[in-house]
């Protein structure tokens, strides 16, 4: 089998944008030739030999059955994700252009030939608004916005019901893609049983690897409380060592140099950290004072050796599960919120004949001998949280900043 995509250790996934139509999509007969490509992926590829040779010989065949019922792609989409979930496998879907994940997945591997061929070798752009949703008993909710993004500035809020777009169901693609540079009307409804109201936001084609990376630069801020300086920042990716660069500038040289505590928020978007991230919180690490030839003095350090939080939940997959996990085994930074996903596999990218995408494990991993996988990681406080209608209020931001204030208040009086 050609190889035909990259290995994705455990990164985690969540958002995208590709050109695509129903009319463009394979006739019937040849819905029968693109499963069977999929099957000879899963089956030379999926981490789990045993599980391939033992069940799935069943499995595709149920599904194989199922195929001459399917006459459009979001039908086929259905299907083959259907039988992807009996593998009971993490970073094991089927993803058209109509996912987020085709595109957060294609952008970070931009530089592979057959990611850059699909895409033409230009740049990878797709529509958005700056939010990430979740479907909840099919309605659709706000789970994040992103820092001084347009869904932001134009006074979306974390929780909010979006009913439609133009008139139309929202789906996070589809409805905006004929929609960019033009003014789009998103009915929402903030409160459970309230009346719903209009918001008026402008489309933009943007990098989504790119997006997050700005998002996490613009979240960086002060919380005051009682006297203390809580700084906060949003990591909505770690799938690059850029995004952990960005953490430590901001530690070393920024915002967050002077906070008193921190708060490090994982939830949502992409995993892709490693263990070693961790090392920010090692204080055997010497500063280094500068002088200068007037004599002004200044400290450096890479380091963070005062509080901080991890805010995990269900959403906080991949790599992010290996930082709770590490952060909880040496007590060095406090984990809140929910359990994590238990999704650690290793996931490979493969693109396909008709441009749609293969997302498939092909490792297990284990930290400190640990498999997550289906497990997840419990946080130190547990903090449950119904994000729908919460209208921006966050129970779990909330919590970790009551935390670290009697953290802060408790070190005074030691220090006394």
């Amino acid at each position: 089998m050609k190889n035909r995509g990259i290995i994705l250790a455990i990164s985690a996934c969540l958002m995208f944008l590709g050109v695509s139509s129903e009319a463009s999509a394979k006739a019937l007969y040849s819905y029968s030739d693109l499963f069977e490509e999929i099957v000879e992926i899963v089956e030379e590829h999926f981490y789990d030999s045993v599980r391939i040779n033992q069940d799935f010989p069943a499995i595709k065949n149920t599904y194989r059955k199922k195929l001459p019922q399917v006459s459009t792609r979001k039908a086929f989409s259905a299907l083959v994700n259907a039988m992807l979930r009996e593998l009971n496998a993490s970073h094991t879907y089927y993803l058209t252009p109509e996912d987020y994940e085709y595109f957060h997945l294609s952008a970070l591997f931009s530089e592979s030939p057959d990611i850059g061929a699909l895409f033409q070798d230009q740049d990878l752009l797709y529509p958005t608004v700056g939010i990430m949703t979740q479907s909840f008993k099919e309605r659709v909710y706000v789970v994040s916005v992103f820092s001084e993004s347009i869904a932001e500035k134009a006074g979306l809020l974390k929780g909010d019901e979006i009913l439609s777009v133009n008139g139309n169901p929202y789906t996070p693609i589809a409805s905006l893609r004929p929609l960019v540079g033009t003014d789009v009307s998103f009915e929402i409804r903030r409160k459970e049983q309230a009346e719903p109201f209009k918001i008026v936001m402008k489309p933009v084609l943007v990098n989504p690897k790119q997006e997050m990376l700005d998002a996490q630069k613009a979240s960086i801020r002060i919380i005051e409380r009682a006297g203390n300086h809580i700084g906060y920042i949003h990591i909505y990716s770690y799938a690059g060592d850029e995004y952990h660069k960005g953490l430590l500038d901001a530690i070393a040289w920024g915002a967050l140099k002077k906070a008193d505590a921190l708060i490090i928020d994982l939830r949502y978007g992409l995993g892709g950290a490693w263990p070693y991230y961790l090392n920010i919180f090692n204080r055997n690490i010497p500063t280094i004072e500068t002088i200068d030839r007037d004599g002004r003095k200044s400290t450096v350090d890479s380091q963070w050796r005062k509080p901080a939080v991890y805010l995990v939940n269900a959403f906080s997959r991949s790599g992010k599960e290996l930082l709770a996990f590490g952060a909880k085994n040496y007590p060095m930074v406090t984990v809140i919120g929910e359990r994590t996903p238990g999704k650690t596999l290793g996931g490979r990218l493969f693109p396909l004949s008709n441009n749609d995408m293969l997302f498939l494990a092909v490792q297990s991993f284990r930290i400190d001998g640990v498999n997550l996988e289906g497990v997840g990681v419990a946080p130190d406080i547990e903090v449950p949280f119904d994000i729908r209608y919460c209208s921006g209020h966050d129970l779990q931001l909330e919590k970790a900043v009551e935390y670290l204030v009697d953290e802060l208040s408790n070190e005074n009086k030691r220090a006394k």
